[in-house]
């Protein structure tokens, strides 16, 4: 099985996923190898059992937790963690079963999802420990006294991820120490949140882990999961227009607001269901963090809500709120979203930019719900139970949003909100609607299948449909492989007792699964649960068809399909995916060679830097290809390679600098790294070289960006001696430099070294536009502009002499962020296109690399071929000399780099 990295570790069982094979084919080129250079190791990370059963025969005494404890002691040799670095989490209860959580620390500082839960069963006055499932790290032997401080570590997420510094209204909340696990010991970082907006509109709530013993960045990814008075009893007019009785509040004024303490919550804990009204304020402004005094709850005169109530979307998400408590407590005897008779906070009717904001998510406090087309998105029970079961997942399992673990986090939020709407609604399970999610939304409008989102019918297998995306999009594809473990799940509710299901999967997911648990895990963990609820034989027959028909079983991930390219480089993760100021593509071409900046975000990958780079030959992969550059205490990103050597920035926890190395082999200085340029009072970053010029930006410590040149002589110079400036997308080709920014981050630059002048063009779309990537062939330069009011792309060129001529190119289109490279002869770019704000994605079918020549594109010929007719995804496409291309490619269920020498053609 190939190392996983990142995509499958972090939503897989970790322990099955990583065995440790190499970044390269083979690494290290026949004529010897570097000697500053760690090759990549082979050895896989010390994991404890994922599931266990059986271990204990009698029952121990004590509460469940001390059976636990007790059970981890006398099991010592087979977890190989010690009891003392388990901390208690919390119990949950249901009749005589009980599951106790452990969170994993090393010496006193939490181990990142690292949670083993233990089951048992109270039997003869005692608890028998009948199992247990998650993930523990045996080997941890990372120093927890950190190098770099929390608020260096705080300014360099910032210097390093410029997208970080585009977040409007960016919050950052410090949460302390956290240990990511690796093959080599673990990483200790500093764990920030930023919350926020992107230019285009939608949420931000990053999480941000910088490694507190070098600086640079490990891991990075969004987290936000798209979707005293009296009580009196009202009446509310839901947007369809039926009038429904609701619970309210009457003020003190006399007033009546959507305030509802009837629940049962209220009486031991002061819950309650609260709705506000945002009153189309920005849901930047709202997102995160409690409710706002600013924020208040939707209103009415007399105990009657309609008008603006009802166009705002308050009354059907008061409703539905109340709908989605009285399911947890009826049918999974759960008391509220927090499992403790929390108060359920609803807030409607935020806007975006002034527009309509067309999404709802769980932000982790409460749930925020924009319109779609006019309507609001808290009129779907099924989206509302979805938001809300977001809360539960997070107060239970954990689920990290990201890759097989977020997709099963979407799958369960999924599952409840249709079966809550489907009871509510007496829709029967064998009605071929019943798997629809989000069809009520365009209120009539449409039919029921058009409507709707996704759909828990659509028969998706794991072995054929599971495509591993990349973490920059949609999080490692959280929604779009959501449907293949949600599709397993709704075929058990199909297949058994409806409300047995519902217990099953709510069990599986509150006592069994933990933050990394993937889809294998889920099949143990509903198989675990449904045996300890007793089941017959049928059922559990029953539960093993309903993954069986969804490929679900072991070994699923070896499964692929058809490559018509050559492997270079198995398992990636693109540094670009934690790094989004870097390198957008696959791999650094130059002639023969290539330089591949990858990450092991978790360094996971048996034994290799965080962060390093790989060196090879493409005429050379049937023997040794290349090279790894890697340094145990240092990240290296962003390489960019000529003809004779290869720069890159090195990140440590003292400086921030730009080194290089020979791109040749033994005799002509290969293995000699050389510092170029590492000042003790900046940080060097995204170097370019070209014919021996070596540009790169200068970050202060006010925070200034320079573009500096450095000629083959030693000779520097400052391109932008003005003050305030602000530089980004770096590139060099042919004496000329090209960057975004300047007095504000929305100006493109052209420097041309010769001449010593520079023209400046200013990007449309004022504040709604950013630049996404540069590229510079002999006479043009071409830019990607991303975002707008209806987040599009836009593909630019514009002749290196005058940027006054710059232009949208008329193909591509139908694009959105879509990566690209360009040379004198042709013009590549990945099709991916922009998916709906709820998660609709386009599939591996759609995601293709094509090309045409550059000509014709400038010329406006829709001329464009495949390069691959590789049945994954293929992304982040990379032009060499003649048709040699490199793209990210997931046909092996795997992020992999491939080549071909030749396009392609049409694929017929």
């Amino acid at each position: 099985m190939r190392a996983r990295w990142i995509r499958r570790t972090l939503g897989t069982s970790v322990v099955l996923a990583v065995t440790g094979s190499a970044l390269l084919v083979t690494p290290a080129w026949a004529e010897g190898e570097a000697t500053p250079v760690a090759a990549v190791g082979t050895d896989p990370v010390p994991v404890a059992p994922t599931m266990t059963q059986g271990l204990d025969t009698e029952a121990r005494a004590g509460s469940p937790a001390e059976a636990a404890r007790a059970h981890f002691k006398d099991h010592q040799d087979t977890y190989k963690v010690p009891v003392t670095g388990l901390k208690t989490l919390r119990t949950s209860r249901d009749g005589k079963q009980s599951s106790v959580r452990f969170q994993q620390q090393h010496d006193g500082v939490p181990v990142f999802g690292a949670q083993y839960a233990v089951q048992t069963e109270a039997v003869d006055g005692g608890q028998q420990v009948t199992s247990a499932t998650g993930t523990l790290y045996t080997d941890l032997t990372v120093s927890t006294a950190s190098k770099v401080s929390e608020a260096t570590a705080e300014r360099r997420l910032f210097a390093l991820d410029r997208s970080m510094g585009a977040v409007d209204g960016a919050k950052t909340a410090r949460h302390g120490l956290v240990v990511l696990p690796s093959a080599k010991g673990g990483v200790l970082a500093w764990h920030f949140t930023v919350t926020g907006a992107k230019a285009d509109g939608s949420p931000v709530r990053q999480e941000v882990y910088v490694d507190a013993q070098v600086g640079g960045i490990s891991l990075s990814y969004n987290n936000v999961d798209a979707a005293d008075a009296s009580p009196v009893e009202g009446t509310g007019v839901k947007v369809d227009g039926d009038e429904v009785k609701l619970n309210a509040n009457q003020e003190a004024d006399g007033s009546y607001t959507l305030i509802d303490s009837t629940r049962a919550m209220h009486a031991t804990t002061g819950g309650q269901i609260r709705t506000y009204d945002a009153q189309r304020k920005s849901y930047l402004l709202v997102a995160g963090g409690p409710v706002t005094d600013d924020v208040l709850p939707a209103a009415s005169a007399t105990d009657r809500f309609d008008g603006a109530n009802t166009t705002s979307g308050a009354v059907d998400a008061h409703v539905n709120a109340a709908k989605v408590y009285e399911y947890l407590k009826d049918r999974l005897g759960r008391d509220g979203v927090d499992g403790k008779g929390g108060t359920i906070h609803s807030v409607v009717n935020v806007s975006s930019n002034g527009n309509d904001y067309a999404n709802a998510f769980w932000d982790g406090n409460k749930m925020v719900y924009g319109h779609m087309d006019g309507v609001p998105l808290s009129v779907g029970l099924d989206v509302v139970g979805h938001e809300m079961t977001h809360g539960v997942t997070e107060h239970s399992a954990g689920l990290v949003y990201l890759n097989q673990s977020g997709a099963l986090n979407e799958a369960i939020s999924d599952y409840f909100g249709n079966a809550m709407e489907t009871a509510d609604k007496g829709i029967a399970m064998s009605d071929p609607t019943s798997g629809l999610i989000g069809e009520y939304l365009c209120n009539g409008t449409v039919p029921l299948e058009e409507c709707a989102l996704r759909d828990l019918n659509d028969g998706r297998n794991a072995q054929t449909d599971y495509d591993p995306i990349t973490l920059d999009f949609d999080n490692g594809g959280v929604h779009y492989n959501s449907t293949i473990v949600g599709g397993a799940l709704w075929d058990l509710r199909k297949a058994i007792d409806p409300n047995l299901a519902d217990r099953i999967v709510y069990r599986a997911a509150q006592n069994y699964l933990t933050p990394l648990s993937g889809f294998s895990d889920m099949r143990n963990a509903v198989t675990l649960a449904a045996k300890s609820l007793k089941v017959s034989k049928a059922d559990l027959a029953a539960v093993r068809k309903a993954f069986d028909s969804h490929g679900i079983v072991d070994g699923w991930e070896q499964k692929a399909g058809t490559q018509d390219g050559q492997v270079i480089s198995e398992g990636v993760l693109p540094a670009y995916e934690v790094y989004s100021g870097g390198d957008e593509q696959a791999a650094q071409i130059n002639g023969d060679v290539y330089a591949i900046g990858h990450g092991d975000a978790i360094a996971w990958n048996a034994g290799s830097a965080a962060f390093g780079i790989a060196v090879g030959r493409f005429s050379k992969q049937h023997g040794k290809a290349g090279y790894e550059l890697a340094e145990d205490d240092a990240y290296l990103i962003d390489p960019s390679i000529d003809d004779d050597r290869v720069v890159y920035t090195r990140i440590t926890a003292d400086s921030v600098g730009i080194y290089g190395t020979s791109t040749h082999g033994k005799g002509h200085g290969h293995g000699k790294i050389k510092k170029l340029v590492d000042a003790p009072n900046a940080d060097e970053t995204e170097p370019v070289t070209d014919n021996g010029r070596l540009a790169y930006i200068s970050t202060t410590a006010d925070g200034e960006q320079d573009v500096i040149l450095r000629e083959a002589d030693g000779t520097t110079v400052n391109v932008t001696p003005e003050a305030g400036t602000t530089a980004t997308r770096l590139a060099m080709k042919n004496g000329k430099i090209s960057w975004v920014g300047g007095a504000t981050p929305i100006y493109m630059n052209v420097h041309d070294v010769a001449t010593g002048t520079t023209q400046t063009k200013r990007i449309g779309g004022w504040v709604f536009n950013s630049i996404g990537d540069i590229q510079l062939t002999s006479d043009r330069v071409f830019w990607r502009e991303d975002g707008g009011l209806f987040g599009n792309t836009n593909f630019m060129s514009a002749p290196l002499d005058d940027l006054t001529k710059g232009a949208k190119l008329r193909y591509p289109t139908g694009t959105y962020g879509a990566q690209f490279s360009v040379n004198d002869d042709y013009f590549a770019y990945s099709t991916y296109g922009a998916w709906s704000s709820l998660g609709v994605w386009p599939g591996a079918e759609t995601i293709k690399v094509k090309v045409a020549k550059t000509a014709d594109v400038i010329a406006g010929v829709d001329a464009f071929n495949r390069v691959s007719c590789s049945s994954g995804a293929q992304i982040a496409p990379s032009l060499g000399d003649g048709q040699r291309v490199a793209w990210l490619d997931t046909t092996a269920a795997d992020t992999d780099v491939v080549t071909r020498r030749t396009f392609a053609g049409t694929c017929e």
